[in-house]
């Protein structure tokens, strides 16, 4: 196994360990758009913080989070 893969596995594992729900599609929401979070039926909010091997938010005012609904 490569390190890479090791590293998304990592990640993975933590996401499921939360929240068993396996989405079909994913949306990266940027500057303006958080509000869109609001309207998803949330079944899990974890930190980017962690997660592990995942990047953090750089912008102060985004929330750093992964939404799960």
């Amino acid at each position: 196994m490569t390190e890479l893969r090791k590293r998304i596995d990592e990640a993975a594992q933590a996401v499921k360990n939360v929240c068993s729900l396996e989405p079909g599609v994913g949306i990266i929401l940027g500057t303006g758009l958080g509000a869109l979070a609001k309207r998803i039926d949330v079944k899990a909010r974890i930190a980017y913080a962690d997660i592990p091997h995942f990047p953090t938010s750089t912008v102060d005012a985004h929330a750093g989070e992964l939404v799960l609904g």
